[in-house]
């Protein structure tokens, strides 16, 4: 028989039984905060052990000279521009690709071959084959994240709709509902958490995407930052620039996406 009490907050009304140390310990935040204290201890271990593998010091070292000399914020932005242009543009034309190819055989014939070809090509392919055409400049990493995000909307938005349920699309035919109102009041919030993992998904491929396009054919930016260093033989701040647009995706993922990806399946089953 238990031990533990249980604490009221009004007469007659139980609250919630404190947790133990054994539950904090094997709790998800416990897990992701060991997850964390492990990566780190690997990599001071290899840092030891490899003599060009900068260690958490140097790199902590280098950032603070990048902050200090006004490199980090003008970077970012221009990296955060191109990259909020490109993926916008990605989702907007996944999601109708990929309501299409739900909807409409024809429609999934005419664009699958087109979606499977762009899911095979990496994004450094992307990045090489955009620089080449636009040249130095923001066109080539907002193409690059458009192009490499684009298929893998399009492929989670077409999976959702050809999930939703056969028999209230025929009754919606049967009715004659507009195609509009169709796609508006039964498609969309069916396939809402779809989008959002869709769209998930191509933010951190565009992410990649941006910053291979910058490495090879850029000016400014993150990717050509990280460049920079690569390009002087200082893998100290080489490594400090990818561990801030590492930090940046985590921080996006961890504290916007997933929310919101909760948040639109609670959404499409209530």
């Amino acid at each position: 028989m238990s031990t533990e009490t249980i604490e009221t907050t009004a007469p007659g009304l139980p609250a919630a039984p404190r947790r133990t140390w054994r539950q904090r310990l094997t709790s998800d935040p416990a897990a992701r905060a060991t997850s964390y204290l492990a990566g780190l201890l690997l990599w001071t271990v290899l840092a030891l052990v490899f003599e060009r593998v900068p260690g958490p010091f140097e790199v902590v070292q280098r950032l603070f000279e990048e902050f200090a000399g006004g490199e980090v914020f003008g970077n970012f932005l221009t990296t955060i521009y191109r990259f909020g242009i490109g993926v916008a543009v990605a989702g907007v034309l996944g999601i109708a690709v990929g309501v299409i190819m739900g909807l409409s055989p024809l429609g999934r014939s005419f664009f699958e071959s087109p979606v499977l070809v762009g899911l095979s090509i990496p994004a450094i392919i992307w990045a090489f084959l955009t620089v080449m055409w636009f040249g130095f400049g923001w066109r080539a990493p907002v193409a690059t994240a458009v192009l490499s995000a684009l298929p893998f909307v399009a492929v989670n938005v077409a999976k959702g709709v050809l999930g939703v349920s056969r028999d209230l699309r025929d009754m919606s035919s049967a009715y004659h509902v507009p195609s509009a109102r169709r796609i508006r009041h039964l498609v969309l919030p069916a396939v809402a958490g779809y989008i959002v993992a869709g769209i998930r998904f191509g933010i951190i491929i565009g992410w990649n995407a941006v910053l291979l396009s910058e490495w090879f054919g850029a000016t400014e930016g993150v990717g050509f930052r990280a460049r920079y260093w690569y390009d002087a033989n200082r893998f100290g701040g080489f490594a400090a620039w990818v561990v801030l647009f590492v930090v940046f995706i985590v921080i996006l993922d961890r504290f916007v996406l997933d929310p919101a990806s909760r948040r639109s399946f609670r959404w499409r089953d209530g």
